[in-house]
């Protein structure tokens, strides 16, 4: 019996809320590309921004967004999604690398996790 991955089945890794303070957490940037062939973006695309609000909601997701192969402001092109960039908040470099490893788009076949980049930064504050 085969199975059929459904996107709106997967359990949204951001449900839960910090156990710690925003200032208690650090801040990670993460680079995470589409496989070259076959990414299913497309296909898990509306559960993953809706499981993405609850992450912004809940103090975990601070930006993120699409990385894009062209830059279709400068040639009026079509934008062509080819992975995910996140800075997000967590209590350490590897449960923020768990976190995202949980996302709809690693199960449905989008994200190439393989060669994701993971790093620790500072967000400037300009109040």
């Amino acid at each position: 019996m085969s199975s059929t991955f459904v996107a709106k089945d997967h359990p949204n890794q951001w449900a839960d809320k910090p156990t710690k303070s925003i200032d208690e957490m650090g801040t990670y940037l993460a680079w995470i590309p589409d496989f070259e062939e076959g990414s299913k973006r497309l296909q898990v695309r509306d559960q993953h921004l809706q499981n993405s609000k609850l992450g912004h909601a809940n103090g975990w997701i601070i930006k993120a967004g699409a990385i894009f192969s062209n830059d279709p402001v400068a040639t009026g092109e079509k934008p062509k999604m080819v992975g995910s960039w996140y800075v997000m908040r967590e209590e350490s470099l590897e449960k923020a690398k768990e976190r995202l490893s949980k996302d709809v788009y690693v199960a449905g076949g989008a994200w190439d996790l393989s060669r994701a980049t993971y790093t620790a930064v500072a967000v400037s504050k300009h109040d």
